[in-house]
């Protein structure tokens, strides 16, 4: 499977998350080679909310929770090939997660199987975080805010809009 963000932001979000990365001069060593994808959504994509994860067999909770082994015995039984879901890291961000064997394939080129074929390329050779997104971050340990929203009947975060230091 893969894994694809849809927010700019959040792949930043979940590597910080992963490596519990908090302070901005440590954010400020972490480097990605950033990507871009022209995916073709299968048309079965499935769109999981917290609203309807039980509908699908999964518990709101398991989308954002610590502890992946729900998600992945949930997605061990998953026939279809594609997920749209709450980001964990990155509340108000969404993931794609695609299933099955897949390939890279140059940006901009139309794919010879749009079923195997993911187009892509990184956009950047190195480049950082802005230092800004970790007070967005959802840590380990720290209660997810759209799913408590959504608990409590309040908005859904939007995604952040982060500043960016224009002097580095």
């Amino acid at each position: 499977m893969q894994y694809w963000s849809l927010h700019p932001l959040a792949p930043w979000a979940e590597q910080l998350r992963f490596h519990n990365i908090r302070e901005a001069g440590e954010a400020r060593e972490l480097m990605q080679r950033p990507w871009a994808g022209q995916l073709s959504v299968p048309d079965d994509v499935l769109q999981l909310s917290f609203d309807n994860a039980e509908a699908h067999g999964i518990s709101p909770a398991a989308l954002v929770d610590d502890d992946w082994s729900g998600c992945q015995a949930w997605s061990e039984a998953f026939d279809g090939a594609a997920v749209i879901a709450p980001s964990a890291a990155l509340p108000g961000a969404n993931s794609l997660v695609l299933f099955g064997p897949l390939v890279r394939s140059p940006y901009g080129v139309a794919p010879f199987d749009p079923t195997v074929d993911v187009p892509c390329d990184p956009v950047a050779d190195l480049s950082i975080v802005p230092p800004d997104l970790l007070r967005f971050v959802r840590w380990r340990g720290v209660p997810h805010e759209g799913y408590q929203a959504w608990v409590t009947g309040g908005s859904a975060p939007e995604p952040p809009v982060v500043t960016v230091d224009r002097h580095m």
